[in-house]
């Protein structure tokens, strides 16, 4: 089955040489020694926004961290209870429900996460400043206060 990412990355030859033998070997001084160059210039390039989106999204693509895979595997895994317990015609459904309730939080969270990255790429107010204006004669008890303390001083 192949898929295609979800997004493109762009990143230059060279910085993908770096990430992949840094993503086989998971070590930067054993990357450097593999492609003959300084750990520090190794750690640089570990450290750009474009080489660390492509190892995330490598990581994230392969084996049981693909979220796809993690689902066809909780369904196998459901699907193998469910027979059982039919199979069996004894046990209890506590089983079936603990892998029920694993599998839908496994589910909120990762939809959760996705909420999360889409307020981030949309771009919202990151900052906000909230003013409260208070006047004098506003009837508030801190207005009547102001009144009291600041008294002839306002005329």
């Amino acid at each position: 089955m192949n898929t295609l990412p979800a997004e493109t990355i762009q990143i230059a030859p060279e910085y993908l040489e770096v990430a992949n033998c840094y993503l086989q070997t998971q070590d930067t001084r054993a990357t450097a020694d593999q492609l003959g160059l300084d750990p520090q210039s190794v750690q640089t390039i570990l450290r750009r926004p474009d080489v660390k989106s492509y190892i995330n999204q490598v990581f994230f693509d392969l084996g049981f961290n693909n979220r796809f895979r993690m689902r066809q595997a909780m369904d196998a895994v459901l699907q193998q209870k469910f027979q059982e317990l039919e199979e069996s015609q004894t046990g209890s459904g506590k089983d079936i429900a603990e892998l029920l309730q694993l599998s839908h939080r496994m589910t909120m969270e990762q939809l959760e996460l996705e909420l999360k990255l889409e307020k981030l790429r949309s771009g919202g107010p990151q900052n906000q400043v909230n003013v409260q204006i208070n006047e004098l004669g506003d009837g508030t008890r801190y207005g009547q206060l102001l009144q009291k303390l600041l008294g002839d001083r306002l005329a």
